[in-house]
């Protein structure tokens, strides 16, 4: 089974940022040569995410990502946001801005397969 990260990004307020919720995280820096795929789904519209995969701009700040119920998680393959390939190393990130009304919550995921 190939290694993946998921998380739960609660409450974010309007206006906010969450800054990169990959820090500190086991494979926030790619363990080895393959892809990375990186998905999420938040609880309601206006919330935009950036990507960053080493020196790659996946998505610049402003890309809408998919909404819905706050509970649910990021469908594979439907809301796949971006897929890149990564070299060991490569520094991996994601920071969503809720753009909407009303607080956020935003479920992620990044799952990465070797070459």
């Amino acid at each position: 089974m190939s290694p993946s990260m998921r998380g739960r990004v609660p409450a974010l307020a309007v206006g906010g940022v969450s800054g990169n919720v990959l820090l500190g995280r086991q494979y926030e820096l790619a363990p080895f040569d393959g892809t990375a795929e990186f998905l999420a789904f938040a609880s309601g519209n206006l919330v935009s995410v950036a990507i960053f995969s080493g020196s790659d701009i996946l998505t610049e700040p402003g890309a809408t990502i998919p909404f819905g119920a706050a509970e649910a998680a990021p469908v594979y393959p439907d809301h796949i946001l971006a897929e890149d390939e990564v070299a060991e190393g490569d520094r991996l990130s994601m920071t969503f801005t809720n753009g909407g009304a009303a607080v956020r919550d935003i479920n992620w995921a990044v799952m990465l397969t070797p070459a």
